[in-house]
């Protein structure tokens, strides 16, 4: 396996930007406890069918109120088991991007399995949408030194699990290039809630990373969950999403992207 990093120092956003933002969800449903425990789930280990059956649909809901393209990252699995859920992201034109088959840890797991997780995930998506995705988040962005050159030679466009960079990259593996799209853990709504901080701590958090972001000409991209533990798609927590995606609207040298738009732009 030969990989290289395109160089980076020359990269530019197309003309009029400063920096670009993008929404992205990673949908962890109930693949993230069925990974490791048999169906049915009851109790606390329900808080994935709550962002599958309500919480996506609260997020979908203000996504629209404030004229998002979210890239949705999900898991053949889920795919499968929540048909209403994909059909609502489907119909709102959101990016569907993979996350695997079932919340697979592409850290541990040999390389023929990572390919058969692909290899599922792709025909869950194929089946589901229509379509196979082009992009791709590791489950908690767990990898291996193989899994980033079984995408490429796989025909995914772009990879969004690395937090190497402030800006998107492009890498060339045996030939083959594929872009990457770096995400920081402070951008992750996940990290925040699990040591229970409250909403507004949150959202104070994410606004302080995106001007400094912004500040530098970068890329922030914004993830977060739709479960009711450690997600935001309840409650107070949609609601401390807004400040954040106002003030993508009071920055007009920002372009908010999905990630599909992202690589292209990368990738040309």
């Amino acid at each position: 396996m030969s990989t290289h990093l395109v160089a980076s120092d020359s990269f530019v956003w197309p003309e009029g930007i400063q920096a670009a933002a993008t929404v992205t969800v990673n949908f962890a449903g109930e693949s993230v406890e069925h990974s490791t425990m048999d169906l049915p789930l009851w109790g606390r280990n329900a808080h994935g069918r709550y962002g599958a059956q309500q919480g996506v649909y609260n997020l979908l809901e203000l996504f629209a109120r404030y004229g998002i393209k979210a890239t949705f990252f999900i898991g053949g699995w889920d795919a499968e088991r929540y048909p209403e859920a994909m059909a609502a992201i489907d119909e709102a034109g959101h990016e569907i991007a993979s996350q695997g088959y079932l919340h697979e840890d592409f850290s541990r797991i040999s390389l023929d399995e990572q390919r058969t997780a692909l290899e599922r995930s792709e025909a869950a998506h194929l089946n589901v949408f229509g379509h196979k995705p082009v992009g791709f988040r590791a489950p908690d962005r767990l990898m291996s030194r193989q899994t980033r050159a079984l995408l490429a030679e796989r025909g995914y466009r772009y990879d969004a699990s690395y937090c190497d960079d402030d800006q998107p990259y492009a890498v060339e593996v045996d030939g083959r290039r594929l872009a990457e799209l770096p995400i920081h853990e402070p951008w992750i709504d996940k990290p925040y809630y699990e040591k229970h901080r409250v909403a507004r701590v949150v959202t104070g958090s994410f606004l302080d990373e995106f001007d400094a972001t912004y500040a530098i000409g970068g890329l922030f991209s914004l993830a977060i969950h739709p479960r009711g533990d450690y997600g935001s798609g309840r409650g107070a927590r949609i609601r401390a999403l807004e400040p954040v995606l106002r003030s993508f609207q009071d920055h007009p040298r920002l372009w908010v992207a999905t990630c599909g738009e992202l690589a292209d732009w990368v990738l040309q």
